[in-house]
């Protein structure tokens, strides 16, 4: 053990990591691993214990992660609370333990999103002429079947008439569906609240120990917003082809949004400026590089910049391999040196700290096939030749593929990523 004080290793930590990212050489390579049901699944604790019990979620997170000599430490934050999943009546994901039947999954099996065309092609009209409307009345219910009496919300538009609004609004509100709508969010917000100290406990536990969180702040694609949330993935391929101004309209209009989020949760929470943001649908599987170029880089890059003039670090995860796409990150990362993180999966990543990491900091890849079927020596020799190519000048953070470090990835396999950081990661000065 270290002879330093928890407060002075939080503080050694942290710096070496902010360090990396402005591209300055720190005395070590810095490692910050992302996880989901990793602790968990080291401690025994099933993933549906992990989402309806969160505070031996924290526990497991505490005693797993202090094992690792790591410069940051997952957030909880990524596994939501099912008790609250379960009163919201979520219909976007299934989970383990849900109470409704239909998006109930095994206790050993982890959440999974469902993909759906929650905005037909026939509704842009109707979102562009009235979105708030439109979300209230359409989206939220087809989302959430706590929601679902807000398809008697009346008009917006219509309470601009002080008349209508004497009578529709208490009509809307004296509703039985509204009074349960109510009497079920009200019970949501408080675990929400409660599950939202769980996080913050679990953040002070580490700071003890002297290890920093992560990150706590997310944002979203624009693209991936509609690919995800309105049209679906099938719907938002067709409409490049058959409504590619009424999509290129939406996707700027979710801008704005996507960067106010962000801040939002960083007055909550100003400690932390890493804002993630999981890139699904742009990776060289989904689209051609002029569809890229067409519909998914141009809002992608306003959202970066809007948290970069906001005083933020965005922390784009590029899912899926984006090598061929090199060229458009360079160009971005050019025009905001020092003030990024670009974290990969499968793409390059030495290629990349060729062409752009004078510019910007790099994270990843650890394969997580690696880390789930390799051995201690594999892992060991895959560090040492990420180090060797990507540690030079600085930018470079060590973490794994596929958001970090898979469920059931090996101990040994990620002690042994662990220790490859601190054998092959130290600046010689």
């Amino acid at each position: 053990m270290s002879k330093i004080e928890p407060i002075e290793l939080y503080k050694e930590r942290n710096q070496r990591v902010m360090n990396a990212i402005a591209l300055k050489e720190p005395d070590r390579v810095p490692i910050t691993p992302m996880s989901t049901f990793f602790q968990t699944e080291q401690k025994g604790i099933t993933k549906k214990q992990a989402m309806y019990e969160p505070e031996k979620m924290a526990q497991a997170a505490i005693e797993v992660f202090s094992f690792f000599n790591w410069d940051q430490v997952p957030p909880l934050a990524s596994v939501f609370s099912g008790k609250i999943w379960d009163l919201l009546g979520v219909k976007l994901f299934k989970w383990p333990g849900a109470s409704e039947e239909k998006q109930r999954l095994k206790e050993c099996e982890p959440f999974q999103f469902i993909e759906g065309e929650y905005m037909k092609d026939k509704e842009y009209e109707e979102f562009f002429t009235d979105p708030t409307g439109f979300l209230l009345r359409k989206v939220l219910p087809r989302h959430y079947r706590i929601f679902e009496g807000f398809t008697e919300f009346p008009s917006l538009l219509s309470l601009g008439n002080s008349y209508a609004l004497q009578f529709q609004v208490p009509f809307f509100f004296g509703l039985p569906s509204t009074q349960k709508m109510l009497k079920l969010m009200q019970k949501a917000t408080t675990l929400f609240f409660k599950w939202i100290n769980v996080q913050i406990k679990y953040e002070k536990d580490m700071k003890k120990l002297g290890y920093p969180l992560q990150f706590f702040n997310l944002t979203s694609a624009p693209y991936d917003v509609i690919s995800e949330f309105l049209r679906g993935m099938k719907g938002t391929m067709l409409d490049m082809y058959r409504k590619p101004e009424e999509l290129k309209k939406l996707l700027e209009m979710m801008v704005k949004p996507s960067i106010q989020n962000a801040a939002q949760i960083t007055k909550i929470f100003p400690y932390n400026k890493i804002v993630t943001i999981p890139l699904h649908r742009g990776a060289e599987g989904f689209m051609s590089d002029n569809q890229f170029e067409t519909f998914y880089w141009p809002t992608l890059t306003s959202v970066m910049e809007g948290l970069i003039k906001n005083g933020l670090i965005p922390l784009p995860f590029f899912e899926g391999k984006y090598t061929d796409r090199f060229p458009y990150l360079a160009e971005f990362a050019k025009k905001y040196k020092g003030k990024m993180i670009y974290w990969f999966d499968q793409s390059d990543i030495i290629k990349g700290k060729d062409e752009f990491g004078d510019y910007v900091c790099i994270r990843g890849n650890v394969p997580g096939s690696l880390l789930v079927t390799g051995n201690p020596i594999q892992v060991e020799e895959f560090v040492k030749k990420c180090i060797e190519g990507c540690a030079k000048g600085g930018g470079y953070i060590v973490d794994g593929g596929v958001a970090g470090i898979p469920d059931e990835a090996k101990l040994e396999n990620v002690k042994a990523m662990t220790d490859a950081v601190f054998k092959y990661g130290i600046y010689r000065k």
